[in-house]
């Protein structure tokens, strides 16, 4: 394996996000490179992982079994892993290359969310393709990828199945990990609306909904300490990450290891900042 490839793979590799199209595309192209490249043992591990990191199990199951070393403990535990999606095709889908829209007129109708009075530019949904809803089965072009708590595994949901609730009744499953705050929201249907009716925003230690007053906040977007001071709102929003303000203006980053999430209150308008880490 020559530096060059090795420096391309730990690049690909640590920008390897599989619900951006952009991303699985060029882990495509590096596993296309890597093909023209000398068969080696160590190139040919190399595909197994590039296969087992596209979904794309029985590629990696004719390399490995032809280059495993029966002995080996790591071996045999990644052999079990792979054998378990050859055998159990259902619980995952191939990520296989992607047709980036050139077109970026959008047709896909987005339902008015209470909790979510912006949903692109908020960036809960995406508009980088065209992909099937797992839900209704339809053709979208605005879709959902940052899944539900649920048994099964979903990758795209449109808006309209998660604004029905056909989602969360078809999966039996809910969009938020935990509500935060929520003591004085005494609506049923608020929260029933939060948890199944409204997407979830992607987090590092999962997403927690926050409630202020009596119902719960609005998601505005992701944000770091620069978000903030932009908005002009570094003394107006209440403070949920456990951090003052100038450990936040030192740490939080959008993007980053500490990562904001901003809501705002329905009823009084105050912003309320959340935050967690990688």
């Amino acid at each position: 394996m020559t530096t060059i490839i090795l420096e391309e793979w730990h690049e690909v590799r640590e920008n390897f996000n599989p619900s951006k199209p952009i991303s699985i595309n060029q882990m495509h192209e590096f596993k296309e490179k890597l093909k023209l490249e000398e068969q080696t043992e160590g190139n040919l591990r190399l595909l197994v992982d590039i296969y087992c990191m596209l979904r794309m199990y029985s590629d990696a199951y004719k390399i490995f079994t032809s280059i495993m070393d029966l002995g080996n403990k790591k071996d045999q535990k990644k052999f079990r892993s792979i054998k378990y999606y050859i055998e159990n095709p259902n619980c995952v889908k191939p990520l296989y290359p992607r047709e980036i829209r050139e077109d970026k007129t959008i047709k896909t109708v987005i339902p008015t969310f209470k909790y979510l009075p912006d949903p692109l530019k908020s960036k809960i949904f995406e508009a980088e393709e065209v992909v099937t809803c797992d839900c209704c089965e339809q053709e979208v072009d605005v879709y959902y990828s940052g899944g539900i708590y649920a048994i099964e595994e979903v990758d795209y949901l449109c808006p309209t199945c998660i604004h029905s609730g056909a989602a969360a009744k078809k999966y039996d499953g809910s969009f938020q990990q935990y509500l935060i705050n929520n003591e004085n929201v005494v609506n049923s249907d608020f929260t029933e609306e939060v948890m199944c009716r409204t997407p979830g925003y992607v987090s590092w230690q999962g997403n927690n909904w926050m409630a202020h007053c009596s119902d719960y906040c609005a998601f505005i977007g992701y944000v770091g300490w620069s978000e903030l001071v932009e908005l002009g709102i570094t003394e107006q929003f209440e403070n949920y990450t456990g951090f003052s303000n100038e450990e936040l203006s030192e740490s939080l980053v959008n993007n980053g290891h500490h990562q904001g999430y901003l809501f705002q209150c329905l009823q009084c308008d105050r912003y309320v900042l959340y935050s967690d880490f990688s």
